[in-house]
């Protein structure tokens, strides 16, 4: 599907989306303004990523919007605790698979010893002392290793979650 797939599917199905947003609004007068963002989003989200079922991704990113405003305190009444939900808004979940996606393919494409040297110390915990003495190479190298990995994955901008810090041994 295109990105003006999604569109058209998407204003074909207006006044459905619009009804269910006002249907789970406290205000029913900020329907268009939600529909008008979910449109947006599916949009923009098109963009970086094709989505399967564009018209469902829109009722649940209408959903996230709904909740969104009543957490800044846009609506005056508590969303009803049923309806809370604690799992991660759909629109986070693509963008972490897709960070995932970018980390992952940035890692496959370092050099084989480069990558080796990374695994150990960023995803099994091993110190430096560990890595140099498991793979025969001094200190000093693995260090430059692990120097050089960082850079080229910092291209991706995805290392914040990458578990044992650089500094730590």
């Amino acid at each position: 599907m295109r990105l003006m797939d999604a569109a058209d599917m998407l204003a074909e199905h207006r006044a459905r989306l619009t009804a269910y947003v006002r249907k789970r609004l406290r205000d029913p007068e900020q329907a268009d303004d939600i529909v008008q963002e979910t449109f947006v989003r599916v949009v923009e989200q098109e963009r970086k990523q094709r989505i399967e079922q564009p018209l469902a991704y829109a009722f649940r990113v209408a959903d996230s919007i709904i909740f969104a405003g009543s957490r800044k305190g846009a609506q005056t009444e508590p969303l009803d605790a049923e309806l809370a939900c604690a799992l991660p808004l759909p629109e986070e979940v693509l963008d972490y698979r897709q960070r995932l996606a970018r980390f992952e393919a940035k890692l496959a494409d370092l050099p084989t010893l480069r990558r080796t040297v990374f695994v150990k110390r960023h995803l099994d915990g091993k110190t430096r002392a560990e890595i140099a003495e498991e793979m025969g190479l001094s200190l000093e190298a693995v260090k430059k290793h692990l120097v050089r990995a960082m850079i080229d994955l910092s291209e991706c901008g995805d290392l914040d979650g990458v578990k044992g810090g650089a500094a730590r041994d």
